[in-house]
């Protein structure tokens, strides 16, 4: 039997900041939380005594895509969302596991124990074998994943008016862009067939709490509402949830004001598909009338601050999200502000871009701590974490060094809360654990060598790949037309309907 004692100087418990107050550990659960000296009454284990650290659950990236490298890197600069899309086939096809080795590895440093991945597939065909390596990859790292392998049915490239923008378009342009769209790969049926080989050859990784299976109508624009409903009886059915991008652009919300005459969270709740076993990644366009509603349903929301900015999609509602109690989480999306995949550089961008401002716009450092570690688990609706450190829970925390947060100087007896929201970045971390056993160590060997060898196979695989083909593709004759579709255009918000 392993067993040990934690006894740090701050400790958040996904809830509320306590003082004090020691872990006792047990073969990867916790045993107990009290005063060092009530839990050494109970345990003879070992005691790590550190007046240095903040103890909190280990932090929940609550919506990526495992790129591995950021698209930058290729070429494919940030753009509105509409316009950088067109620029993706810039990206090699990354080897998943490489890809969610080296992706984990960087989570892992900075305090992330869960990620829920949304998948982009290297080949349609091959999505089982995706999501195989791909959970692999991240438990090569260390961490947890939830997998959402993407299904999409309609609107490809184009969300509306897409016959309007192909017929404008010059030759040869019109029919390369033409043939390059591929509404329905799979029909739902052969979907739900996918999720249900995946689920059964990770089955071993399910049942030890590595992973498990979401699913994933890639986004309301390229979803049909058939497909949507089907998987809502398929997920009541079968105990899942389901997870999609939705509202992060004012065009997508042009969308359903066009197909509908109302918001995609107004139009749910009339079909029945609005409730909690469905979560929103971005939503961004959201007015008081859909916050209202998802408030009522049980629905959850994840914000991704830093991706939301760079791709000019606009400011999550957070003051009215806190407002309803809605269950948010915070997502890095592969867009770090940095590219870094630095979450608590992330908890800040999430804390300062939010839509309200002045005076009222404040938001308690505290509850961003809670969308990171209790909130950002529930949304993800997993057994795998509770985001929660107490008795019976797994031993899933991250350390944080206060001396290097507070470095090189602060006024003692602030806030740890707020100091590590204002200040904290990955290099803060010392160490990372999941079912108590440290798969981060900040000046260990060990995990830095296996970091440094993460980042070498992806870097090996890419130069292969980039060997084969280097991705000099030109878009920008694309790009324009799709700029020039959604400003001046049948594409433009208040244009012809």
């Amino acid at each position: 039997m392993k067993e040990y004692i934690v006894a740090p100087k701050y400790l958040w418990d996904g809830r509320r900041l306590l003082e004090d107050m020691a872990i006792l550990v047990r073969d990867g659960v916790i045993a107990g939380i009290d005063s060092l000296d009530a839990l050494k009454t109970s345990s003879a284990a070992e005691v790590e005594r550190r007046d240095d650290w903040f103890v909190l659950p280990a932090f929940t990236d609550a919506h990526d895509h495992g790129r591995g490298m950021s698209p930058v890197v290729f070429g494919a600069w940030d753009n509105p969302l509409e316009v950088w899309l067109q620029d993706l086939n810039r990206l090699p096809a990354i080897p998943h596991y490489d890809a969610c080795w080296y992706d984990g590895c960087r989570l892992a440093s900075c305090g992330v124990g869960m990620v829920m991945h949304s998948h982009n597939p290297n080949s349609f065909a091959k999505i089982a074998d995706e999501m195989v390596d791909t959970a692999h990859g991240y438990m090569a790292a260390g961490i947890r994943s939830i997998l959402a392998p993407l299904y999409i049915d309609q609107n490809k490239r184009i969300y509306y008016e897409r016959d309007a923008f192909i017929a404008s378009l010059p030759e040869p342009v019109r029919t390369a862009f033409a043939n390059g769209i591929h509404d329905r790969i799979m029909t739902i049926d052969e979907y739900f067939a996918l999720v249900d080989e995946i689920r059964s050859r990770l089955s071993k990784e399910i049942e030890e709490g590595w992973t498990e299976v979401q699913l994933h109508p890639n986004g309301g624009q390229w979803c049909s509402d058939e497909a949507l409903l089907a998987m809502k009886e398929y997920a009541r059915k079968n105990g899942m949830y389901i997870h999609l991008h939705l509202l992060e652009t004012m065009y997508q919300r042009e969308y359903a004001m066009r197909t509908w005459g109302k918001n995609y969270i107004k139009h749910y709740a009339d079909i029945g598909f609005l409730g909690p076993w469905v979560s929103f990644a971005h939503s961004v366009w959201m007015d008081d009338e859909d916050l209202d509603l998802i408030a009522a349903s049980g629905a959850k929301l994840v914000t991704n601050p830093s991706s939301n900015l760079r791709l000019r999609s606009g400011s999550f509602r957070m003051k009215d999200v806190l407002r309803r109690h809605i269950v948010a989480g915070i997502g890095l999306d592969g867009c770090a502000f940095d590219d870094d995949q630095d979450y608590l550089r992330e908890m800040r961008v999430a804390w300062l871009n939010n839509s309200s401002v002045g005076i009222d716009a404040q938001i308690d450092s505290h509850e961003i701590l809670k969308m990171a570690t209790s909130l950002g688990a529930k949304v993800s609706a997993s057994g795998l974490c509770s985001g929660r450190l107490a008795e019976g829970e797994k031993a899933d925390y991250v350390c944080i060094d206060m001396n290097a947060v507070r470095g090189p100087y602060c006024d003692a007896d602030l806030d740890p809360a707020a100091l590590l929201i204002q200040k904290g970045v990955r290099s803060c971390v010392d160490r990372t654990v999941l079912g108590g056993n440290i798969i981060w160590q900040k000046g260990d060997e060990r995990f830095e060598s296996m970091h440094k060898d993460a980042e070498k196979r992806i870097c090996d695989s890419i130069r292969t790949l980039r060997s084969a083909d280097p991705g000099k593709r030109d878009n920008s004759l694309i790009m324009n037309h799709i700029i020039e579709f959604y400003t001046k255009g049948a594409g433009r918000i208040g244009g012809a309907r």
